[in-house]
């Protein structure tokens, strides 16, 4: 489904990703990048590409994942310069997105641009070529040509969810996707067949959060991601202690505050906290108050702390009671009331003007 918009607000939105004014929020030119998502086509394509350029790890990060998402093969080059990453511009959160993304793209022509990069001296991006092209292999088979997207999960995903003609018990799965001895593609197909029991269980949550314990930051940030589309409460002590953690890696305490934007809610999230360990309790304020306190912490991250900014708008523009157009909202620059789409779904809900 792709949403019409006019050329005025194609115009609107390609300059607020792009920052054209120099003065535009980071969190807005998220949400101008959801909306072009919903919007889909060669010209979002070229836009996105243009985006790239922007000194933003995050905001490239983001770029690359929606490239991958829009099942357009004319994001294969640009994803292919940034995986290549010629002139040094891309770190490796960037790049490892690319390759991802070229995954979700599915073309067998990527495999050997894949292949060349599984011994990369950046973990995240080899571990990711890896997952990349058994999915491309997957996906090209004829198991694969079979298979449908999960509607309560549109996203296309790095690796299947693994099939119902095998042990798709909870513990199970649990036991695949914490077995080291397995590739990860296997492990990927256990750890999005768990995120399949849906928010509402807290085994299958729980059996996910183990996955925290792994050496992988690659599969440690997947599991963050997951948490993210299932915004279960059971999960909110597990990310607080990834967000929290200076040890982390960058790329996982980003997606453990953009799940927690999800969760959040007016006031305290979950079960009493009086047990759990001091890394994992929530303020008074809850969630919110959590990512309030990390998105002006000076000493964070700049990925972790714009992660917190762009997480508490989302939550803003979720729990607002405004109804607006969000083309006239760019436009007239109601910055401090909307938030951000997260995913294709909401992008699809604000843009649906037609």
């Amino acid at each position: 489904m792709s949403v019409q918009v006019t050329p005025e607000q194609l115009s609107t939105l390609k300059a607020t990703l792009l920052n054209t004014s120099g003065s535009t929020p980071l969190h807005e030119r998220f949400r101008s990048l959801f909306m072009l998502k919903a919007v889909g086509g060669d010209e979002v394509v070229d836009i996105i590409a243009e985006g790239l350029k922007d000194p933003s790890p995050l905001l490239k990060h983001e770029l690359a994942y929606v490239l991958g998402q829009l099942s357009n093969l004319r994001a294969l080059p640009v994803l292919n310069e940034v995986l290549i990453n010629p002139t040094g511009q891309h770190c490796s959160m960037v790049r490892h997105e690319a390759a991802e993304a070229l995954g979700a793209l599915s073309s067998l022509e990527s495999l050997p641009v894949l292949e060349r990069y599984l011994n990369d001296p950046s973990r995240e991006v080899r571990e990711t070529c890896e997952i990349a092209a058994e999915k491309i292999r997957f996906d090209n088979s004829e198991e694969g040509k079979k298979r449908q997207l999960n509607p309560d999960f549109p996203t296309i995903d790095p690796a299947p969810s693994a099939t119902p003609s095998g042990d798709v018990s909870i513990p199970s799965l649990r036991t695949d996707l914490l077995n080291t001895s397995l590739p990860l593609f296997e492990r990927y197909r256990a750890m999005f067949a768990l995120r399949d029991f849906g928010s509402s269980s807290k085994e299958a949550v729980e059996a996910l959060a183990d996955g925290f314990g792994d050496g992988s930051a690659l599969f440690r940030h997947e599991i963050a991601y997951i948490f993210g589309q299932l915004s279960s409460p059971y999960s909110i002590p597990s990310l607080l202690s990834r967000l929290r953690d200076p040890k982390e890696d960058d790329m996982v305490r980003h997606e453990a505050a953009e799940a927690l934007g999800g969760i959040a809610s007016d006031g305290v999230e979950g079960d009493d906290q009086s047990s759990l360990p001091t890394d994992q309790q929530l303020p008074s304020g809850g969630v919110l108050a959590v990512l309030r306190e990390w998105a002006v912490k000076q000493d964070a991250p700049v990925v972790v702390r714009e992660s917190c900014q762009v997480a508490i708008d989302m939550w803003e523009y979720e729990n607002s009671t405004d109804q607006f157009n969000p083309i006239d909202s760019l436009t007239t620059n109601k910055s401090n009331t909307t938030g951000m789409e997260r995913s294709a779904h909401a992008a699809v809900s604000a843009m649906a003007v037609a």
